[in-house]
């Protein structure tokens, strides 16, 4: 078969997707997970390589146990967010996806320190109510390698 022909019989399919659960490979967040908010598999005009915006966690909450009082399962149950544009060359995608949407979250709304901080904010009720609601246990725990 000619290569023509090998280009409609065989398409590539598209792996980073929103919602998608990935390890983060390299830099100060390196090991930790992120959950892809928007992605740009052609690039932008700034960045011109594929590239994610993806929201993960810096500090993964500590473990609770029955006897615990309220107040101790509240502060140990407290998640630090990070918000991050990344190259796709620096994250690995795993076979999980997470139902989490952001509102018309983008790379330029990043760059204002204001917005940035509402965007953390917004990440970090996000990523709580997950987290208390008791679903995607995995997402929560610290990556042991």
């Amino acid at each position: 078969m000619t290569q023509s022909i090998l280009k409609y019989i065989f398409k590539m399919v598209k792996i980073m997707k929103t919602g998608k659960v990935v390890l983060v490979l390299s830099g100060r967040y390196a090991g930790r997970k992120a959950i892809i908010m928007r992605n740009y598999d052609d690039g932008t005009t700034e960045k011109q390589y594929g590239h994610a915006m993806v929201a993960g966690i810096d500090r993964y909450p500590r473990k609770v146990h029955k006897r615990m009082g309220k107040a101790k399962i509240h502060k140990r149950s407290k998640i630090k967010p990070f918000v991050k544009v990344l190259n796709y060359n620096h994250l690995m995608p795993t076979r999980y996806t997470v139902d989490l949407h952001w509102d018309k979250v983008t790379p330029k709304d990043l760059k204002d320190p204001m917005k940035r901080k509402k965007i953390r904010f917004q990440t970090r009720v996000k990523f709580e109510e997950k987290y208390k609601s008791g679903k995607n246990k995995w997402f929560f725990q610290k990556l042991r390698f």
